[in-house]
């Protein structure tokens, strides 16, 4: 089969792109040249224009290429049909740390940290549209529960910012290398915050389950006063 006229032309864009992630991971953004990336890459500095038109655009490409990754792994998660709340949403955690775990999220998360901050507001990227449409998402997908009859009626922005905090505090454990069992057992940590999430937004009675047994009903306070023994006179 003959190769594609544009094959050596994305080849080299892609190896300009992991140039630069490595460099900005390692250097920041701001102590990253365009030259150190055509010095990595083993091409002229000139040659880099050909692909980029300056630094800022192949950080926004960086961006964009980890957004494009996040929606092909969370797309059809997120639209398959429910018959367990817990098990849906245990995938939805373990596919968000295992995601925070690969080396290019490391790498741009990293960059994000020690440069975002500044690069938001040089007008250089936009960082509230990056952390807002991610947190869009995961309130669509509490407002599905909701409305599906899983979680109880709630402001779905504050459900999702509940969800989505101890994922995200993961994310800044993993980044630091800590040495704690959250980090090093993911799969046990998402089961556990799933758990934990639930006990607190589920629906009552029928639709929450747990190892496969419907969850059982939380007494009212006038049966708990019933159950109560009577004391002697």
């Amino acid at each position: 089969m003959a190769r594609p006229r544009n094959a050596d032309g994305q080849r080299t864009r892609q190896t300009i792109l992991d140039a630069a992630l490595d460099l900005f991971a390692q250097k920041g953004f701001f102590g990253t040249s365009l030259r150190d990336v055509a010095t990595a890459v083993g091409v002229r500095e000139s040659a880099l224009y050909n692909y980029f038109p300056g630094k800022e655009a192949l950080f926004e490409a960086l961006i964009l290429a980890d957004r494009h990754s996040k929606a092909e792994r969370f797309g059809s998660l997120i639209e398959e049909p429910i018959t367990d709340v817990q098990v849906f949403l245990e995938r939805i955690a373990l596919a968000a740390v295992e995601s925070f775990a690969e080396p290019r999220h490391e790498k741009l998360f990293r960059i994000l940290m020690s440069d975002g901050i500044r690069l938001a507001r040089d007008g250089r990227i936009n960082l509230f549209e990056r952390l807002s449409e991610r947190q869009a998402a995961m309130e669509a997908i509490i407002r599905r529960l909701t409305r599906e009859g899983w979680l109880r009626p709630a402001d779905p922005q504050v459900l999702a910012l509940a969800f989505t905090g101890p994922l995200f505090a993961w994310r800044h454990l993993r980044a630091m290398e800590a040495d704690v069992p959250a980090v090093r057992k993911p799969g046990e940590f998402a089961r556990q915050h799933v758990e934990q999430f639930l006990r607190g937004a589920a629906a009552p009675v029928s639709k929450f389950k747990t190892a496969g047994r419907p969850a059982a009903k939380r007494a009212r306070p006038a049966e708990r006063r019933q159950r109560r023994p009577r004391q002697p006179l």
